[in-house]
């Protein structure tokens, strides 16, 4: 082989290496991406005044873009001798209902509540400077534009939330675990296995039916009989695959039968998210 080719050949393998290389890193890692964000929250707020200092906790429920059903909650001061606007700053977060998504932020100065006339109500707008966060939404910045309404007589609140988030390259998406077991081993009302654990993400569990009887496999949140159910795969027959997903923060978590009598029966086990 002429020196050309042997300079040529090199290039190549080098070339496939880079590509190689790039293509496992895709994978593992998410790349810089920018989303039009917008949420929306309502829920109880309380302001305790001490000479004109008000200390502001919220906390509400709500939706938002990516993170879906959630919770936002946070903390702030403000100075009440500016009157009708009361400027205000806080920091806060908003948490996935379920799953290890979160986003943090700041509330910055030159935000505001103004008030009525009678002080009641108040007309709440500003600016909220992404801080970081985790799950899909792990490396993110930006700034958010932050409206909405403060009852005072009621307690009650509802903002909004609207702008660009920028999440961060390199931030690895949540894990995806898929766990397999069987139902109704030598025909007991019983999974294969009692206990399984997995890393927070999100988590599939598959349970292939091997009793004569019908089976699948759901999934509570918490460990006892009374905790509340959070997803449920179909019931099947011999032979029939029954199948539960969900995205999973740290905790324990019950999976089992919910054909009438089996939990009871001891058709369950605990699932332990790390």
């Amino acid at each position: 082989m002429t020196r050309t080719r042997v300079v040529a050949a090199s290039a190549a393998a080098a070339l496939v290496a880079a590509i190689a290389t790039g293509i496992a890193i895709a994978g593992a890692a998410r790349e810089a991406d920018v989303v039009q964000f917008k949420a929306s929250y309502a829920g109880k707020a309380t302001v305790k005044l001490t000479d004109n200092v008000a200390d502001i906790v919220a906390a509400g429920t709500g939706t938002a873009t990516v993170i879906g059903a959630s919770k936002v909650a946070g903390k702030g001061k403000g100075d009440a001798s500016k009157q009708p606007c009361v400027p205000f700053t806080g920091d806060g977060a908003i948490t996935a209902s379920s799953g290890p998504t979160t986003l943090r932020f700041t509330v910055v100065p030159g935000s505001t509540g103004c008030g009525d006339e009678s002080g009641q109500v108040f007309s709440i707008s500003g600016r909220a400077k992404i801080t970081g966060g985790t799950g899909s939404m792990a490396g993110a910045s930006g700034s958010l534009k932050l409206t909405g309404v403060y009852d005072r007589g009621a307690g009650t609140f509802s903002i909004k939330f609207t702008g660009s988030v920028t999440r961060g390259a390199g931030a690895s998406a949540p894990a995806k675990t898929t766990l397999r077991i069987s139902a109704g081993p030598s025909n007991r009302l019983a999974f294969s296995k009692r206990t399984l654990s997995a890393p927070a993400g999100t988590i599939t569990i598959i349970m292939k039916n091997t009793s004569k009887l019908r089976h699948n496999v759901a999934l509570r949140k918490g460990t006892t009989q009374k905790s509340k159910i959070i997803a449920k795969g179909k019931v099947v027959k011999r032979g029939g695959i029954s199948k539960v997903t969900a995205t999973l923060t740290k905790g324990k978590y019950r999976y089992m039968c919910t054909v009438p009598g089996h939990e009871a029966a001891g058709m369950w086990g605990v699932l332990t998210v790390r």
